[in-house]
């Protein structure tokens, strides 16, 4: 990546329960509403007979990472969008005041739970408004995998920018069927806002860098 993200805001700041060993985010985390997602320990001992040895990398760095699937219910695709309520929202906004809030997606670690035949294909769609969507994608063969550092714009050759909400799904097989997967250290920034006056958490009008993760960046692997 192209810059070093400041400041960092780590999925390791929310407290996961030993018993169970995941929990959900608290919303909104850092401007940002998560669906479908829960915040998880793969090293909790309480998780160790419904998870691989070789998941375990999915926390690239101690101890949490964030597990996802669609909602059993909708099935609705896990995602993270600007909460509502925040400033540039607009149901935050007023005339003359902040414009609504976006963001740009830098990269993000990526890896489906387990790998059975014949293997899983993960899919990440970002959102904006007034523009085309964004989409890119990638397969996992079967066996087990160390977390794929998607650099976004270099792999999908263009800059993810202005989105509003991100997307991710996993597909097993050839049938398609919904998937478990995790992620970590996603890398965004929110967009400068172009009139006066503008702040968000702890801004001061000017874009910013954020590292959400709950580990290190792993080995890119384009």
């Amino acid at each position: 990546m192209n810059r070093d993200p400041s400041p960092f805001a780590t999925f390791d700041d929310v407290s996961v329960p030993r018993e169970t060993g995941l929990t959900s985010l608290p919303g909104p985390y850092h401007n940002l509403t998560f669906s479908s997602f829960s915040v998880f320990n793969p090293h909790s001992p309480s998780l160790a007979p419904i998870i691989s040895p070789d998941d375990l990398n999915c926390a690239v760095s101690a101890p949490n990472a964030l597990l996802g699937s669609r909602t059993s219910d909708t099935g609705a695709v896990a995602s993270f969008e600007v909460a509502n309520g925040t400033a540039g929202d607009d149901d935050n906004e007023e005339e003359g005041g902040l414009q609504r809030l976006s963001f740009t997606l830098h990269a993000l670690a990526v890896k489906p739970m387990a790998a059975p035949e014949p293997g899983t294909n993960l899919s990440i769609r970002g959102y904006r408004e007034g523009e085309s969507d964004l989409a890119w994608s990638v397969w996992f063969p079967s066996g087990y995998h160390d977390p794929l550092v998607v650099s976004i714009a270099e792999f999908s050759g263009v800059r993810w920018e202005k989105l509003r909400k991100v997307e991710i799904a996993a597909d097993f097989g050839y049938d398609g069927l919904d998937w478990e997967f995790c992620i970590d250290d996603v890398v965004l920034e929110f967009d400068r806002s172009e009139k006066s006056g503008a702040a968000y958490e702890g801004g001061n009008g000017i874009g910013r860098q954020i590292l959400l993760q709950a580990g290190g960046l792993a080995s890119q692997t384009p």
